[in-house]
């Protein structure tokens, strides 16, 4: 049987060889392309486009590549949710951006305020202009803590105040301290997440269900209650996974709600309040039905509502209420301007909205990059690929996988669709080093 010690090594292992793999990958296309010397914009120095401009820039070796982004500290946000439940601290998931952007690749400290297509400009905070030939939008998305009455990011950094959220750094290590005092104490947890689209939509849920599982390790489920509130129709975008996390749920009676989206909490009354919605038709009018609810809560866990920049609707490249940049969803192209493309969690589309994603998108999107600016067809497609460990347990996880098609399992080894131990470890000890040695060097 394998050993822990052995499991780690070779997990440990995989992920760096993986990151090397394709280190020289692009030395036969440096003479090819060596005529190339576009100027190349890219919004966001974060995961994708920091792993973007390290590619570009093994492919496009006289290419003017340029990163703008103010903040020097990058995060491995894939650790926020295990420092939420015990396992990480602050300092292993912030690192310095300039250890990692690649030399060749021109940092801008500033963010881009205004963007005119048309003159394929862009303008910075402090009112510089830049122009550039094509241009990659890789900025992320914003929090709007404020859509929910009653909330500000404030409430976040608040220790007083029992309402955390592992989508920022401070709200991740609140998280894990109001989930310890759960467990220890007891009391009631409410889990909350938006209707809208979200990245890592799988990261509340984790915290629900591995706040049972603490509750239970601290031999306390009799004096601890958790419940989910979901703002969707469904538990999980893709089905499989939606049944699988629904029969664990109820395996373990834990109860969840579907169609609540919350809208308001009371912080002095320690309530939150969701409104049940459902869609029916009446004379042949699509109608829906609103009852509200309000639920009282020891501890609220909730997903705040994502957004992207309103730059971006001002520059016409959006038509989405949230701002999220409208692109053909395999080629990654804008569907307005051919020279502007967009990656990770900033798309248009509910997928595609993790590291994995990132994976998967930034060297196809390299790829295209290169055949617009040669007047070629865009070949290469991204198929909606989208995947995470799902943390079900202290010692479980399910390594969920889907695209456009659905469930799309790439590692069957390690349990397509079932809970493992060896997944588990695959989050804790695998992926960081994939990500930092090798995605962000543009190698894997």
């Amino acid at each position: 049987m394998l050993q822990r010690r052995d499991a780690l090594k070779i997990i440990s292992f995989g992920a760096l060889v993986g990151s090397l793999a394709n280190a020289d990958g692009a030395q036969k296309n440096i003479e090819q392309n060596s005529d190339i010397k576009a100027k190349i914009a890219i919004l966001g120095a974060g995961l994708g486009g920091i792993s973007l401009s390290a590619k570009l820039r093994k492919e496009l070796p006289n290419a003017q590549i340029m990163l703008f982004d103010k903040k020097e500290i990058f995060h491995y946000e894939p650790g926020f949710t295990l420092i939420g439940i015990g396992f990480y601290q602050k300092s292993d998931v912030e690192f310095a951006k300039a250890d990692y952007i690649p030399d060749g690749v021109k940092w801008v400290k500033q963010n881009v305020k205004e963007l005119t297509p048309e003159q394929n400009t862009l303008i910075l905070d402090n009112n510089e202009s830049f122009s550039y030939d094509y241009l990659i939008i890789a900025s992320g998305v914003e929090y709007d803590f404020s859509a929910i009455d009653g909330l500000s990011e404030d409430d976040i950094n608040d220790e007083s105040v029992k309402i955390s959220t592992i989508y920022t750094l401070n709200g991740a290590i609140k998280t894990n301290k109001l989930m310890e005092n759960f467990a220890n104490n007891g009391g009631k947890a409410v889990f909350a997440e938006p209707r809208t689209p979200m990245k890592c939509s799988g990261a509340n849920k984790k915290m629900f269900f591995m706040s049972h599982s603490r509750a239970k390790n601290a031999g306390n489920l009799d004096k601890c209650e958790v419940e989910l509130f979901c703002g969707g129709a469904s538990l999980f975008a893709d089905p499989t996974y939606a049944g699988i996390m629904q029969a664990k749920a109820s395996s373990n009676k834990m109860p969840f709600n579907l169609r609540h989206q919350i809208v308001a909490i009371d912080k002095a009354k320690s309530t939150a309040t969701f409104e049940f919605w459902t869609n029916y038709k009446e004379n042949g009018e699509q109608k829906t039905a609103k009852e509200y609810k309000e639920v009282k809560f020891d501890w609220l866990h909730f997903t705040p509502t994502q957004k992207a920049s309103e730059i971006f609707t001002k520059a016409g490249l959006s038509t989405s209420k949230l701002g999220f940049v409208d692109v053909d969803k395999q080629t990654l192209q804008s569907t307005k301007y051919k020279n502007i493309f967009a990656i990770g969690d900033v798309i248009n589309t509910a997928m595609g909205k993790t590291g994995a994603s990132i994976r998967k998108m930034y060297p196809l999107l390299t790829q295209n990059i290169i055949s617009q600016i040669k007047g070629e067809s865009l070949s290469a497609k991204y198929d909606g690929y989208t995947a995470c460990p799902f943390l079900s347990e202290y010692g479980k996880a399910i390594m969920v996988e889907f695209n456009w098609q659905g469930t799309a399992s790439s590692m069957p080894c390690f349990g397509a669709t079932r809970e493992s131990y060896m997944n588990w470890l695959i989050k804790l000890y695998g992926f960081k080093p994939m990500v930092m040695y090798g995605m962000l060097a543009g190698r894997v």
